[in-house]
């Protein structure tokens, strides 16, 4: 009977966790669009080429490393710099978010580390 009661624990718990990844998702993609992102970069064909294509950028970057990038791209690339990105060059221009909320940065680095 214990057994019965992890097991059914471990599964409340798993779909509490994919609810709130999913809800964090959602709410990132339209922060995506309404913090400007989109005006820059591209996600499924849809958006500016300024920035890199990020359609993928969750099979390719850590979750810390999105949300690095979000709040001082400073970190990875030197403001100005030229910086290649699968094969295509880009200027490093991108603004930082360094006062964006914790809640915002979450959901927005959650939606794009969802992005495979």
């Amino acid at each position: 009977m214990r057994m019965k009661k992890v097991i059914s624990s471990l599964l409340i718990a798993s779909a509490l966790t994919f609810s709130a990844t999913t809800v964090f998702a959602s709410a990132g993609s339209s922060l995506f669009n309404s913090e400007g992102c989109i005006a820059c970069h591209t996600i499924n064909g849809q958006g500016g080429s300024v920035g890199p294509n990020l359609s993928h950028v969750g099979g390719k970057r850590s979750l810390s490393w999105i949300k690095t990038q979000i709040a001082n791209p400073g970190a990875h690339f030197a403001s100005g710099s030229s910086v290649t990105i699968n094969g295509k060059p880009y200027m490093a221009i991108m603004p930082a978010h360094k006062h964006m909320p914790a809640s915002k940065l979450n959901a927005l680095a959650d939606y794009l580390e969802s992005l495979k």
